[in-house]
């Protein structure tokens, strides 16, 4: 394999938003490009900070650490890359979208919205994602070796959840992705999900507002 380039400094932010049983986690991911064997160029993502906060830790802590994580990510780079964050804004995470934005965070925020099926969108004011196309990405990325994170407690942890990582299948033929077994978690492997949801990450457009002039006298 090449080497990573980074001529364009890309760095995403996933968070998935923890409730009474599941810590928030929090992956950061820098987008470069390598040459594969057949020396064909391809996204590589490389994955230098994995976090999990303490269970329980307070929305507006929560929302405090993932804006220090994105300026920390802008400032470190000197301002010249481009930050990402892609945050889980299903059920209790709107709340925690809504905190982050009010700081004002170097980066594009983006809630992101978990549906069924296998399909990603993206309008003006969110992300819609299908768990089934964040897995089968993931496991497309993981098994091309296109994804990369130094060795640590973190990783390690990340490991097992991806090994626990289970499809289920309702009889109304509804699938559901996680971990469901007693005392096993999915938050990470949800995080590196959203880090790596896409090769080129867009910030959200303005709504475009049309002007209506109202009619001339008389007509």
């Amino acid at each position: 394999m090449g080497p990573v380039s980074r001529m364009t400094r890309i760095l995403v932010i996933g968070a998935d938003i923890g409730q009474k049983r599941d810590p928030t986690a929090i992956a950061v991911a820098e987008i470069g490009s390598r040459e594969d064997e057949q020396g064909r160029e391809e996204t590589f993502f490389e994955v230098p900070f994995l976090s999990r906060l303490p269970l329980g830790t307070p929305y507006p802590e929560v929302a405090r650490r993932i804006a220090e994580i994105a300026d920390g990510a802008h400032d470190r780079t000197g301002g010249q890359a481009r930050v990402f964050v892609y945050l889980d804004a299903t059920g209790v995470g709107q709340p925690v979208v809504d905190l982050v934005a009010e700081r004002h965070i170097q980066a594009s925020l983006l809630p992101v919205y978990f549906t069924h099926g296998d399909r990603r969108s993206q309008d003006t004011e969110k992300v819609t994602l299908g768990k089934a196309y964040l897995v089968s990405r993931l496991q497309a990325l993981l098994q091309s070796r296109r994804v990369r994170w130094p060795e640590g407690a973190e990783t390690r942890t990340l490991a097992q959840e991806l090994k626990e990582y289970e499809i289920k299948v309702s009889e109304d033929a509804n699938d559901r992705y996680g971990a469901f077994r007693v005392g096993t978690h999915d938050d990470l492997v949800t995080a590196l999900g959203l880090a790596v949801q896409t090769d080129q990450p867009k910030p959200l457009k303005p709504p475009v507002v049309r002007m209506t002039m109202p009619n001339p006298p008389g007509l």
